[in-house]
């Protein structure tokens, strides 16, 4: 009985090893030039957005085609009232810059059946055009370590993570256009910015 009862826990303690080495990896994979974690996920819009589901790895990195210059990762929450300030704002750029290589997803980090009804129904209200992504379970919101509202990751064309901005306040902290157009390889210049 003994036995048995070391080789379960031996067992056990090897499944949970490797999970803890890749909580690791993933906390170095999210510093400054390094990859984004990749994902797929289904969308709450796939008409509007034209996108069933979002595949980070279909639009960015070495192996893709004809890969994005930039990919917006935003994730909120639908009480986040900073969030609901900044998709329209990131609607405006998707809009004014798609063609130029960029690419906005935005992922509802909502788990409550009535919040997620609401953020369906604000996302129907909007209009919203780019992928909106279904994070019902926090995968994704773990996975890039989020811990408010919104948080952002700007992502190369390689794939790589170039950015990231904490919370929303066009007037104390500007969105960094420049940052923006430099990724997108476009000269900056005062009219390219829409307004907030």
């Amino acid at each position: 009985m003994k036995f048995i009862t070391v080789f379960v826990t031996l067992g056990l303690l090897c499944l949970f090893m490797p999970v803890v080495h890749a909580g690791q990896q993933e906390s170095q994979e999210l510093q400054l030039g390094t990859a984004a974690p990749i994902f797929f996920m289904g969308t709450y819009n796939p008409v509007a957005s034209g996108m069933k589901r979002v595949f980070l790895d279909k639009l960015v990195g070495d192996n893709v085609k004809n890969s994005k210059k930039l990919v917006l990762l935003s994730f909120f929450e639908i009480d986040c009232k900073p969030c609901k300030k900044e998709l329209p704002f990131l609607q405006k750029l998707y809009d004014k810059y798609k063609d130029k290589g960029l690419a906005v997803v935005v992922v509802n980090c909502d788990h409550n059946k009535e919040k997620i009804q609401q953020a369906k129904d604000f996302i129907k209200k909007s209009g919203f055009t780019f992928p909106v992504l279904k994070d019902r379970f926090q995968a994704l919101q773990r996975r890039y370590h989020i811990r408010s509202f919104p948080t952002m990751f700007f992502i190369d064309a390689q794939g790589k993570i170039a950015n990231v901005r904490i919370g929303y306040n066009e007037e104390k902290r500007p969105f960094p256009m420049e940052k923006l157009h430099k990724l997108l390889g476009i000269k900056s210049g005062p009219a390219d910015s829409p307004s907030p």
